[in-house]
Parts: structure tokens; C-alpha cells; sequence
């Protein structure tokens, strides 16, 4: 998210600053007005509360491909610029990725980021994929390399988000019907 106005950087930046020393649950409204050197009253007047200081943080950082790629992005630019938003900010996202309350605001933006540039919703389960392998990602400090994490998001993103009804039957016709010795074969 790109802040309206200096009055909106200062309070971003302060959002930024209480994360530092405090985690998500504990960050109070209080604590950024008084870094922003702002009213609370100013804070309302650009958000509801840190709940949604926090997701349009984080929607607008997953959005940000949008102005690198414009609508020519691919899946795969996507879901990397993506990535690279989450490890640019480490302390914002592995802050929200810890905690319950933070995770959903993670999920929320990654679905209204899909809604507003694919124009469908992702599938419960795949936000799910995308949420564990976050997750699992921020424990371990952002430190497993972007291609890395995108290809786990790959393998495990479902057949329903990619391929038509079509495409999926014909693939598992052909897969159903395999002999034993293919998937032995496979194994091995």
C-alpha cells in the first residue's frame, strides 16, 4: 500500500515501529498515535482500527504487482511479487503470520487480491496451502529462498484453480485407469 499523504506514512511507519516491540495482539492504537505524534481522532480518520490498518497494508503490498505488471502479470509474477512483498517487510507479515487474528487479515488479503485482479475467489483449501506454507515460511525468518516457496505454493495449489472441469476429468480418467505397474514403477 502506497500511503495517500505524509499523515498516512507517518502512521504506516509508526504501525511499522510498534510491530518492532510488540506483537500483533499487543500492538495498541494508542501506542502508534503516540510514535506518530497524531490524535487519535487523525488515526480514525484514515483507519478503523489496526485490523484494517493491517489488511489494507497488506493487500496493498499483495497488489503491488499490479503496478510492475499491470494486467500482463502472469500466475508465477504473481505469487513471486507476492513473496518478495512478504520478505521486504519480514517484521509485518511474520508478526501477522503468528497470530490468529493476524493470519486471517493475511488470508482476507490474499483472497480480496485474487477477487479484485483474477476476478474469482480462491477455494478455501487453497488459501489454506497459501497460509500453512506462510506460516511455516515466517517461522524460519523468510530465510528458504522466494522460488523456492513458490514452488511449494505450486505443488500444492489445486487442479480446480488452474485447469477447466474438462481438462481435470481427462487427466484422472487417464490416471484411474493406469495399470499397477505404473505406479510402482513410479515409486521406484
Amino acid at each position: 500500500m502506497k500511503p495517500q499523504n505524509e499523515m498516512d506514512k507517518k502512521i504506516i511507519d509508526a504501525f511499522y515501529e510498534v510491530l518492532k516491540s510488540s506483537s500483533f495482539a499487543k500492538a495498541k492504537v494508542t501506542s502508534i498515535t503516540e510514535l506518530a505524534g497524531i490524535s487519535h481522532q487523525t488515526f480514525y480518520r484514515y483507519y478503523l482500527d489496526k485490523y484494517d490498518l493491517s489488511l489494507k497494508i497488506a493487500t496493498g503490498k499483495f497488489s503491488a504487482f499490479h503496478d510492475i505488471y499491470s494486467n500482463n502479470a502472469t500466475w508465477k509474477e504473481i505469487v513471486i511479487s507476492i513473496l518478495n512483498s512478504i520478505k521486504n517487510y519480514p517484521v509485518f507479515f511474520k508478526k501477522l503470520l503468528v497470530d490468529p487474528d493476524g493470519a486471517e487479515i493475511v488470508r482476507q488479503s490474499i483472497i480480496a487480491t485474487s477477487e479484485s485482479f483474477v476476478g474469482a475467489k480462491l477455494s478455501k483449501h487453497s488459501v489454506a496451502i497459501w497460509i500453512s506454507i506462510l506460516k511455516d515460511w515466517g517461522q524460519e525468518d523468510f530465510r528458504t529462498p522466494i522460488p523456492e516457496v513458490y514452488n511449494q505454493i505450486r505443488m500444492f495449489t489445486s487442479l480446480k484453480e488452474v485447469l477447466s472441469k474438462e481438462e481435470i476429468e481427462k487427466i484422472m480418467t487417464a490416471y484411474e485407469n493406469q495399470p499397477l505397474n505404473y505406479f510402482i514403477k513410479k515409486v521406484k
